[in-house]
């Protein structure tokens, strides 16, 4: 049992109802499958990796490369969007060859390992929690007998099938120095990182690398699943996180980042340690980072800056403070006023992340919420749709407060599946276009995006690729706002 073949599936069935245009939507690869093949090849396993999501395969060809490869085991990583697209390929899979052994790891099986495994018996092992450790003790106990072996049950951290039903076993602990980890196996992901589009508009040059460098977040926020990495916050040092850095620049090229992390600006003496030594590596990058808007201050701005920081994502949720209490998210609308003024005055593009459709949202709480987006300094802003994930207070609460539609397969957050008590899912729907119109559709506004997509050479042919009207539409808006302004009171 040697050949490991780890599956990223895609997130979207194509031609079935996609929700954007293939060519558009985000397809940077896995970070974390990156990892766990590193960790089986140091222990004598050959892997690869299967980017399904990345490569945007159908599940045929997706099917076909995993087959070709001739696996004794493939693992599959999913989040609840993608699931069901690992589930058909796992049963392909055991239609082939019921000898190949099917894993399944990720948030949605973390989450509701049970439920899961009951469900879907494509799937021989689930992973719970963080892989590294589990996955190269699962492997040589599965080397010995199979899915037959009596030691499965002295494994922590998996799911699986006996006679009596589905078997969790114990609790793992959580990795406490990720510097113990070997570098990720970038080399096993075809085409990289030519081959891998970011979000348009994510990043200042080509080609890009995401990378995600600590793990566990401490805060309590109800539309957040933690079961995966834990509520204590832990880190690759900052000398390991220049030293992966250093490798994507020196040997693949890369001239952008994506920080993926959900705090990476918690620690701001890692944050700093971490600039420092970018800055004494004279590493020629950029990079983009989420935080919190209360954890950022002038000073590490400005060293941010100096280091290569483009652009900042901060997860804004609502502009109501009673929304943002009832959702747990622990900041202030003054906090967030400051933190986006700070960091555009520190020369870094401001990218606001939004929720609509909370838990006690009213007109009122969205017209805030607009209001905000509108008032303070963004460049840009996302809207995403509260989704319910499993593994999240709001999965277990959401009943309380509206209709919810727990349907796995469209729990995407580009679909309103929670309509909260006051609301019908075309309301809002007019409410969230009527949002992004307003943001977005100032003259001002409007052309500062045609700006940077006409820099952006490989996002413009994005757009073309893909048919897109914005071009179109936003060149009349700015026009007829023009037209307007012209003409005389009364006219």
């Amino acid at each position: 049992m040697n050949r490991i073949i780890f599956v990223n599936p895609p997130f979207t069935v194509w031609g079935s109802g996609a929700p954007l245009p293939k060519t558009l939507e985000n397809t940077t690869p896995s970070f974390g499958l990156c990892c766990l093949a590193a960790v089986v090849r140091q222990k004598g396993y050959t892997p690869f990796i299967v980017e399904a999501g990345a490569l945007q395969l159908t599940l045929d060809e997706a099917f076909e490369r995993i087959i070709a490869l001739r696996p004794d085991v493939v693992g599959f990583r999913a989040s609840t969007i993608s699931f069901n697209n690992a589930a058909q390929l796992a049963g392909r899979i055991k239609e082939f060859d019921k000898k190949i052994i099917t894993l399944i790891g990720g948030p949605h099986v973390t989450a509701i390992p049970t439920e899961t495994f009951e469900k879907f018996p494509q799937f021989d092992v689930g992973v719970i929690g963080e892989g590294e450790e589990t996955i190269v003790e699962l492997l040589g106990v599965l080397d010995g007998f199979g899915m037959d072996e009596p030691r499965l049950e002295s494994i922590a951290g998996i799911v699986f099938r006996r006679a009596a039903g589905v078997h969790i076993t114990a609790k793992r602990p959580y990795i406490k120095d990720l510097d113990d980890l070997p570098m990720p196996a970038w080399d096993l992901l075809e085409g990289f990182p030519g081959r891998y589009q970011p979000p348009l508009m994510s990043y200042k040059s080509l080609p890009v690398a995401s990378m995600v460098t600590s793990r566990g977040c401490p805060f309590q926020c109800a539309f957040c699943d933690r079961s995966v990495f834990g509520n204590r916050y832990r880190g690759y040092s900052a000398e390991y996180v220049s030293a992966m850095i250093e490798r994507l620049v020196e040997r693949y090229g890369v001239k952008h980042l994506l920080f993926y992390d959900d705090l990476f600006a918690a620690s701001e003496k890692r944050l700093t340690s971490i600039c420092e030594r970018m800055m004494e590596r004279k590493l020629n990058v950029s990079w983009s980072c989420d935080a919190r808007v209360n954890t950022v201050t002038p000073q590490t701005l400005s060293l941010m800056k100096k280091a290569g920081c483009w652009e900042i994502a901060y997860g804004i949720e609502s502009g109501s403070q009673e929304i943002l209490d009832l959702i747990g998210k622990d900041i202030k609308i003054h906090e967030i006023e400051a933190g986006v003024r700070r960091t555009h005055e520190a020369g870094i593009k401001v990218k606001g992340l939004f929720m609509m459709g909370h838990p006690g949202e009213t007109r009122e709480t969205i017209k805030e919420t607009v209001e905000l987006a509108v008032r303070l300094p963004f460049d840009h802003i996302n809207i995403s749709k509260v989704t319910p994930f499993p593994g999240t207070e709001l999965f277990k609460t959401a009943h309380k407060y509206g209709k919810f539609n727990a349907d796995w397969a469209l729990m995407n957050a580009l679909q309103f599946v929670f309509v909260p008590h006051g609301f019908t899912e075309k309301e809002l729907e007019r409410e969230y276009k009527n949002a992004l119109k307003r943001f977005y559709w100032r003259p001002k506004k409007t052309l500062e995006l045609l700006g940077a997509l006409l820099g952006d050479r490989a996002g413009m042919a994005r757009l073309l690729k893909a048919n897109n009207v914005f071009l179109k539409t936003a060149a009349l808006n700015i026009f007829k706002k023009k037209d307007r302004l012209k003409k005389p009171a009364g006219v």
